[in-house]
């Protein structure tokens, strides 16, 4: 593979080298769940939860969590049938988005594990969570017993850069775009070969339902950290954070108001918000209430303290959600039929969380009304859970290839 000296030298290698990427486009394919795959990233996770200083950083060990032998290959019995046929399909080509620090690894992981060459480019913000697992790794890689795997995993940095964007596509049989509309939209504009694959994550929403009587009866608590992890951890910037909460049941106003406080409460203790947001939310608050007449809807906040702004509305249009916002906004609504939350499971919609709910409901509204959004229903407090599903794709068959083998009777 040739590609321009110039090109090269605006790229920072985290992982790997110039020479393995040259030399991607003829490093053989290996078959899905690669037994040496998995010891690797068992030794990887071993690497980072043995680290004390790595505590810190919770979404770190997550994923490290997640990569242990134990854990991938319980995933791995999901594709008994398939080990067999499925080959990964080449270079896989992987833009991380600039708002999860961890995501480069997840995707890093699926593409690994689905047999592929990965070139993974991170922001260019300089989170430490990627130096910490890009040492992780680099350390592993150097053992002798997975020397072979260092051509299989280049991690690269670069400033937004129109030539090497399109240098790295060209060589790509795989590309996996993260991080909005805007990148996808970007990204399209340099070719793939004839026979690549494309995998985007553009912007999507997600929201929540609780049934109030269910969780008067829970650990107010513990159901305020998990709503915790499931929003403030990431700034609502994750596509699977609640921007809106739906409730139902008997004791609404009682619920409601418990939720709230306790999370207020949580939230006063562990959440450093950023001046910016506050002023993002008094707009988007604005520009919804400016909206009223036309849409036709009541908008009401309430709340006392910017770090929790509560947007209370009387209906459901489809455009709601284009009136979302991070930090801590939350779009309210009461109902009592599951029915009224179907305009906002668009195109756009990813998860749906749940407390006291019956998923299968939530499932079959779906399947029911033939929507078009909704990629997951998990409970309250797993939205950020790590899974080989993701926006409605199965990571490990998507970035994959079937073996076909066709056998036919002697006689005709």
């Amino acid at each position: 593979m040739q590609i321009n000296s110039d090109v090269l030298k605006k790229i920072e290698f985290l992982v790997g080298s110039e020479e393995y990427l040259l030399s991607s486009d003829k490093t053989p394919c290996r078959r899905i769940f690669d037994d040496n795959v998995v010891y690797f990233l068992d030794k990887v996770a071993h690497v980072l939860l043995s680290d004390s200083k790595n505590r810190s950083y919770s979404d770190v060990i997550a994923w490290a969590f997640w990569i242990r032998k134990a854990s991938i290959l319980s995933e791995k019995k999901r594709y008994e049938s398939k080990l067999d046929s499925k080959l990964g399909r080449g270079v896989a080509f992987h833009i991380a988005p600039s708002n999860v620090p961890v995501n480069f690894a997840v995707s890093l992981v699926s593409s690994l594990l689905a047999g592929n060459i990965s070139v993974v480019r991170v922001s260019s913000k300089d989170f430490i969570q990627v130096k910490i697992i890009c040492e992780a790794l680099s350390l592993v890689l150097k053992q002798d017993a997975f020397k072979e795997l260092s051509p299989y995993i280049i991690i690269v940095r670069y400033e937004r850069d129109k030539e090497i964007s399109s240098v790295l596509s060209s060589i790509a049989d795989l590309r996996i775009v993260w991080g909005g509309n805007a990148t996808v939209s970007e990204f399209r504009q340099f070719p793939l070969k004839p026979r690549a694959v494309e995998m985007t994550f553009p912007d999507r929403h997600s929201f929540a339902i609780i049934d109030a009587d269910a969780y008067l009866k829970e650990d107010p608590m513990r159901i305020a950290e998990l709503f915790y992890i499931d929003t403030f951890f990431t700034d609502q910037n994750a596509c699977s954070s609640p921007r809106a909460v739906i409730w139902c049941g008997h004791s609404v106003e009682k619920g409601r108001a418990v939720f709230w406080e306790n999370l207020e409460r949580l939230v006063e203790e562990k959440y450093d918000m950023e001046p910016i947001l506050a002023v993002d939310k008094l707009n988007s608050f604005c520009e919804l209430t400016l909206s009223e007449e036309s849409s036709g809807f009541v908008v009401k906040k309430e709340g006392t303290d910017n770090r929790i702004v509560r947007v209370v509305v009387n209906s459901l249009p489809e455009d709601l959600m284009s009136y979302k916002m991070g930090g801590g906004y939350f779009l309210e609504y009461i109902t009592d039929n599951l029915e009224d939350v179907v305009p906002l499971c668009s195109k756009e919609c990813q998860t749906v969380s749940y407390l006291g709910v019956d998923p299968e409901k939530i499932k079959a509204l779906v399947l029911g009304h033939g929507l078009y959004g909704v990629d997951r229903v998990v409970p309250l407090g797993h939205t950020m859970d790590l899974e080989f599903y993701w926006d409605g794709y199965d990571m490990i068959d998507s970035m994959s290839r079937n073996i076909d083998v066709l056998r036919v009777s002697a006689k005709i």
